[in-house]
């Protein structure tokens, strides 16, 4: 009798190993559309699509399969389709996110690949690895051009300057090098940091380098070359930018100069910095479960800042010279008619708002900003916006929008189960739940001019509702009570509608092709919008008057047919 046994076969190349999601060892980037985000996966890297959230293919080099597989260390991408992901073994494979394939393999490290950067135009790429040494790649012609050393340590991170005629690179040997990339030569080693340096980066006008170490401080550093030169803000008879260091000392042949330091709040390090597309925030990863998230401040706004400080400058020192000499002439010394501007001018650290124990869903602001409400999975907090303290806590369901009444008082609350929830904001107490739609709420638009609000839900239906304000019976018996007919009349034409409960009627509803996912109103109420699903926008023009809009018919707006209706009561 033959017996059988079970053949065992390795798993298929589009399978993630083990249900990994994402290395640690490596970081992730984005292509160059914007739309798949590129993940490594131990030996292979994961294209994923970020708005459906699933992973399309997964990437695996075939000469792998010839000997053993090594870890993905670093990935990068370039302005085109192409993509470069560094390996543990010291090797380059260059991908096509479009086509799935290898293009080349560029093979000259002898450690493992820790940071890899394309030029602005993605001819030319850098790499870094463990055995100190800098490659620079000619992409189009798949082979090396140099190698840049002077580093005593591992490289952590590059960046281009100067339209690719000079490379930054930071290490864990605690300095900056700027390289030549014409001399192939180090023209300046920057020092200052007293710990390793992990990441660096440049807005996309380069006029600032950020550095950050395993210090509590961020860096930063501002370029001179020929580009920002000609159209630098800081002129020679301009504002004055100061650092901690002594500008006598500052060669001219110099690129970077120390501008300045900030205090994060968060005490560990960071492992990744990234300045956005259009240059005005900074994120910082950090190596626990925080993202701070940095304002860069424009030309108009870093000025008045300036101009706001030196003012109050001006003033103590009057009034500090005052008490002492009991008079002095605010116009003397030359150091105040010369406006000083710091890091802090540049960059703006937001308020971090911690209480919520769950994810938060939505956030929202009032009208006057004044409020601003957070919604998560059991709880609906209140802020100050300006101050970033806490206000109270209300307990609620699993909220996903919400929205604050133009009074400030009620505040409604849109959650998972399809339901409304409406809030008195200073009792802080949920005062109704109004069974809204079948599925979860996704969104909620206030109408402006009007007297209500727009829904949209994932049970493909878009709703609009109006408030009601009623008057308790208490009240009105404690006015029959003690106040004749004309003073009751005097007494309702003086109290605010808006003090009174609130309830929330429905209108009408209209009926999409897919799950809605935003509804919006225009400021001027002409034009109403819904996004769903299927990448598509549903868009309405208004031209009658808005408190005209609940009887009016939608059905031309949405492109849906309906049966008449009735005609809606009047009060």
């Amino acid at each position: 009798m033959v017996k059988a046994y079970l053949q065992y076969e390795p798993v298929a190349a589009a399978t993630a190993p083990l249900g990994v999601i994402a290395s640690v060892d490596s970081s992730i980037s984005y292509d160059s559309s914007g739309k798949h985000l590129l993940a490594p996966v131990l030996e292979k890297i994961g294209v994923w699509n970020v708005r459906q959230g699933i992973c399309t293919k997964t990437l695996i080099s075939s000469s792998s399969s010839l000997g053993p597989s090594l870890a993905v260390t670093s990935i990068a991408s370039s302005q085109s389709s192409l993509f470069a992901s560094g390996y543990a073994d010291g090797s380059i494979r260059i991908w096509d996110c479009d086509k799935g394939t290898c293009e080349t393999t560029l093979n000259r490290h002898k450690g493992a690949v820790t940071a890899l950067r394309y030029n602005k135009l993605g001819s030319l790429l850098a790499s870094s690895s463990k055995d100190n040494d800098v490659i620079l790649w000619d992409v189009v012609g798949e082979a090396g051009l140099f190698r840049l050393r002077g580093h005593r340590d591992q490289i952590t991170d590059l960046v281009f300057l100067d339209s690719g005629k000079k490379l930054v690179s930071s290490s864990k040997d605690k300095f900056l090098r700027v390289w030549d990339l014409e001399t192939q030569h180090c023209m300046q080693i920057t020092s200052g940091h007293r710990t390793e340096i992990w990441s660096i980066d440049t807005d996309p006008e380069e006029r600032y380098l950020a550095t950050r170490s395993a210090n509590p401080e961020l860096r930063f550093y501002t370029t001179k070359h020929e580009l920002v030169d000609k159209r630098s803000m800081l002129k020679l008879n301009g504002p004055k930018v100061v650092g901690s260091e002594n500008s006598s000392v500052q060669n001219k042949w110099d690129v970077l100069t120390l501008f300045g330091e900030i205090q994060r709040q968060s005490k560990d390090r960071v492992a990744t910095m990234r300045f956005n597309k259009s240059g005005n925030l900074l994120a910082c990863q950090v190596a626990g479960k925080m993202v701070e998230i940095l304002r860069v401040l424009d030309e108009t706004e870093f000025k008045r800042k300036a101009k706001r400080r030196i003012h109050r400058k001006e003033k103590k020192f009057v009034k500090e010279a005052a008490d002492v000499n009991g008079d002095v002439n605010p116009s003397t010394g030359e150091e105040s008619s010369i406006p000083t501007l710091t890091v802090s001018d540049f960059f703006n650290l937001l308020h971090t708002l911690r209480g919520h124990c769950y994810d938060v869903r939505s956030v929202t602001l009032s009208s006057d900003n004044t409020l601003l409400m957070s919604t998560s999975h059991n709880a609906v907090k209140f802020w100050n916006p300006s101050t970033g303290s806490y206000l109270r806590t209300i307990d609620s369901g699993d909220g996903l929008c919400g929205l604050i009444l133009p009074c400030n008082k009620y505040a409604l609350v849109g959650t998972k189960v399809g339901t409304i929830e409406i809030i008195d904001i200073r009792s802080g107490t949920c005062i109704d739940v109004v069974k809204a739609h079948g599925g979860s709420v996704r969104s909620i638009a206030t109408i402006l001019d009007g007297d209500g609000f727009v829904t949209g839900s994932e049970d493909h239906e878009v709703k609009f509702w109006e408030y009601q304000y009623t008057q308790q019976p208490d009240q009105m018996y404690h006015a029959l009570k003690h106040y004749t007919i004309l003073e009751i009349m005097i007494d309702e034409y003086r109290v605010n509608k808006h003090s009174k409960p609130l309830m929330v009627s429905h209108v009408r509803t209209t009926k999409m092709n897919d799950d809605v996912q935003v509804v919006a109103v225009s400021p001027d109420a002409k034009y109403i919008a819904a996004v769903l699903l299927d990448c598509t926008v549903k868009l309405k023009r208004k031209k009658k008057r808005l408190e005209q809009m609940f009887e009016s018919d939608l059905d031309n707006a949405f492109e849906n047919r309906y049966a008449p209706k009735e005609e809606l009561p009047k009060e």
